[in-house]
């Protein structure tokens, strides 16, 4: 493209009637050049930032769809383990159960979904947790990452 634009520059400027075919012909090249780079720069940038959208980077201070997500269990909860988002300024990010397969130690996850609620009553179904009356939470579904190393 720096070539182009150099060869272009460099050059005098084109009068009406005073190009030659070559000219003319060198001129529209060019330009198609400078269109189909401009064109494979806008598809580079794009993948680059849907690549960036699934990075596995653990997310620490936002939880959106797409994002990876480390959690790990807590002592709170309604029957069998609960599992809270590892974060920075953003609590009440609790795993679904259905993410969660046995009792492990953590559970590292891209997440494909999360859920809003209130906290109810303390007991109820509606407050699993153990939180305020009117405390916003999240529950997050995972899908687990596969955690083997490569040989």
């Amino acid at each position: 493209i720096e070539e182009a634009r150099a060869q272009q520059s460099s050059s005098e400027p084109l009068k009406t009637g005073a190009t030659t075919g070559n000219e003319a012909s060198e001129l529209i090249t060019l330009r198609k050049e400078l269109e189909k780079a401009k064109e494979e720069s806008r598809a580079a940038n794009e993948a680059l930032v849907a690549s960036k959208k699934l990075t596995d980077k653990i997310s620490h201070s936002s939880f959106e769809v797409g994002d990876v997500g480390l959690f790990m269990p807590t002592g709170r909860g309604q029957g069998g383990r609960t599992y809270l988002a590892v974060h920075t300024n953003c609590p009440h990010r609790y795993l679904s159960t259905d993410s969660v397969k046995g009792e492990p130690d953590f559970v590292l996850g891209r997440i494909i979904y999360q859920e809003e609620l209130v906290a109810g009553e303390v007991g109820s179904d509606a407050n699993p947790y153990g939180l305020h009356v009117g405390t916003k939470f999240w529950v997050l579904t995972v899908e687990q990452l596969n955690l083997s190393k490569s040989p």
